[in-house]
């Protein structure tokens, strides 16, 4: 079975956090799982223009973040989880399926003989 070359990776650390505690918070965590998934680390990127720069020119094939809130909302591509709120007309409002909504009637447990 061939060998699969490791998929090359970058971090992306935004420009605003400046205080080297809170960039060694942002940045260990995603130079954690880089290690864990076995990607290539390529380096650190503050800007998320960067960050697309690298994966459109092939340099990396992954971006890693710590979390989703630290991409710009305007961003291109435009990443969503299923489980961000939607955003409609510049409000943020929260879809909740019904069953989830719906009051839940709370029984006892059945006893066990």
């Amino acid at each position: 079975m061939p060998h699969r070359a490791a998929e090359h990776a970058v971090v992306f650390v935004p420009a605003s956090i400046t205080d080297p505690a809170d960039f060694a918070a942002v940045a260990a965590p995603c130079l954690e799982r880089v290690d864990a998934c076995g990607y290539a680390f390529i380096g650190i990127v503050r800007s998320w223009d960067d960050a697309l720069e690298m994966t459109r020119t092939g340099r990396a094939e992954v971006v890693v973040v710590a979390s989703l809130q630290h991409l710009p909302p305007t961003r291109t591509p435009r990443v969503e989880a299923a489980g961000d709120p939607v955003r409609a007309a510049g409000t943020v409002r929260h879809v909740v399926p019904p069953e989830v909504a719906a009051p839940q009637r709370h029984r006892r447990p059945r006893r066990v003989r």
